[in-house]
């Protein structure tokens, strides 16, 4: 049972994450292997137990660009199935964990928001 709030892993890249919520509590996941936000949250639900995810509701989605090198984080974009993440809120998650990181919510420029 994984009661991180926030799980992005540890690969540099750029892929799809999800905003939840757990009663008060906000989590957030990225899967660099996963390829669609709903993927993502069945994983999400795995991890914490089936007596846990009643209570789980997905806020939205959208991008994550990481590069750990560089101690630089991106959210941005949105999800077809769920639409978008409140990036900000991701932002204060992220700066939780990563407070030595530079996190934005820009586009980047060199994105085809795929």
């Amino acid at each position: 049972m994984s009661s991180q709030t926030v799980d992005i892993g540890s690969k540099s890249g750029k892929f799809k994450y999800i905003l939840v919520q757990q009663g008060q509590k906000h989590l957030l996941r990225g899967d660099p292997n996963l390829e669609f936000h709903d993927k993502i949250f069945e994983k999400l639900k795995q991890d914490i137990g089936n007596n846990s995810s009643d209570e789980l509701k997905v806020l939205g989605g959208g991008k994550v660009q990481v590069d750990f090198d560089k101690k630089q984080i991106n959210v941005f974009g949105e999800s077809q199935s769920y639409g978008a993440a409140d990036h900000a809120k991701a932002k204060s998650l992220l700066q939780e964990k990563y407070p030595d990181f530079n996190i934005s919510t820009d586009k980047p420029a060199d994105s085809d928001d795929k």
